[in-house]
C-alpha cells in the first residue's frame, strides 16, 4: 500500500472518526478553506520484532485551490540526477499493476457541488491525465477522505481530542490519548489546515509525523497548466 495511503489510516484508527462526507471545514457553510501551498514532510519510525529499526522520509508538495488538492511527489535531488542521466525506470513484471509511470506521478483530487470526488493523475511526459476509478485509488496514493486530502486531516476529529490551552500564534493543539497511542495535531486556525500531525505508540515502537510548512503561492495553480490534456483511463496503464 501507498506510503501516504498509510499515514492516513493510522491516523483515522488513532482518532476513530475521521468522516467521508463533511466538506465545509470547522465552520459548517463557509464555503471553501483559504487556498494553499504547502511543502509536507512525512517521516516514520518502526522496530519489528526482529530488532530491527526501519525509517523512511519522503517529501510531498501539495496545492489547494476552491475544491481541488494537487499532491506531487517532491523527488530526492540524487534521483533527478540518476533520470537526468537516462536511468529510466522499467515496468514492473507483475500482471494487473499500473505501469511505472503512473508510480509517484501528481495527483489531483476534486469535489463537486453534489459532494463526488474525482481522482486523476498527470502523466506530465505524456502530456496526459489519468482517470482513477475508485478500486484503483490507493493505488495512486489516494486513502479514500477527501476530508483528510483537503484538510490533511478531518476537522471533525479535532471535536474528540482535547483542546490543548489556548490557540498560539495562530496554532491550536489538540491531543488524543489512548493506552497504546498518542496522536497530536496542531491546527493552524486561520488557514484551516494540520500543520503537524503526529503518532506514537505508548512503547516507542512506532512514530509518525506529518509536518505542513507554508509556501509561496503560485502564480498559476497546477490544474490550469493541463486542464487541456488529453484523458484516459488508469485500465489502460494496466498490463
Amino acid at each position: 500500500m501507498h506510503k501516504r495511503t498509510l499515514l492516513v489510516a493510522a491516523l483515522a484508527t488513532a482518532t476513530g472518526v475521521l468522516q467521508h462526507a463533511w466538506a465545509q471545514g470547522p465552520g459548517e457553510g463557509s464555503g471553501p478553506a483559504p487556498s494553499l501551498h504547502l511543502l509536507l514532510q512525512y517521516e516514520s519510525r518502526s522496530i519489528g520484532q526482529d530488532g530491527v529499526q526501519r525509517d523512511s522520509k519522503h517529501t510531498d508538495r501539495m496545492f489547494r485551490g476552491g475544491n481541488q488538492v494537487w499532491i506531487e511527489r517532491q523527488l530526492p535531488q540524487a534521483l533527478i540526477a540518476d533520470r537526468e542521466h537516462g536511468h529510466k525506470r522499467t515496468a514492473g513484471p507483475h500482471a494487473g499493476h499500473a505501469h511505472d509511470e503512473a508510480q509517484g506521478a501528481p495527483m489531483l483530487v476534486s469535489r463537486d457541488a453534489k459532494g463526488d470526488v474525482d481522482v486523476s493523475i498527470v502523466l506530465r511526459e505524456q502530456h496526459r491525465v489519468i482517470d482513477v476509478e475508485r478500486a484503483h485509488r490507493g493505488n495512486v496514493g489516494y486513502g479514500g477522505s477527501w476530508e483528510a486530502a483537503y484538510w490533511l486531516i478531518d476537522p471533525k476529529a479535532l471535536q474528540r481530542m482535547d483542546a490543548l490551552n489556548s490557540p498560539h500564534k495562530g496554532v491550536q493543539r489538540y491531543r488524543v490519548k489512548t493506552a497504546e497511542r498518542t496522536t497530536e495535531v496542531d491546527w493552524d486556525v486561520a488557514g484551516q489546515y494540520a500543520r503537524r500531525i503526529e503518532h506514537r505508540d505508548a512503547h516507542g515502537l512506532s512514530f509518525q509525523r506529518m509536518t505542513a510548512t507554508a509556501q509561496t503561492m503560485p502564480a498559476v495553480m497546477p490544474w490550469t497548466e493541463v486542464a487541456n490534456y488529453p484523458r484516459g483511463d488508469y485500465s489502460d496503464l494496466l498490463d
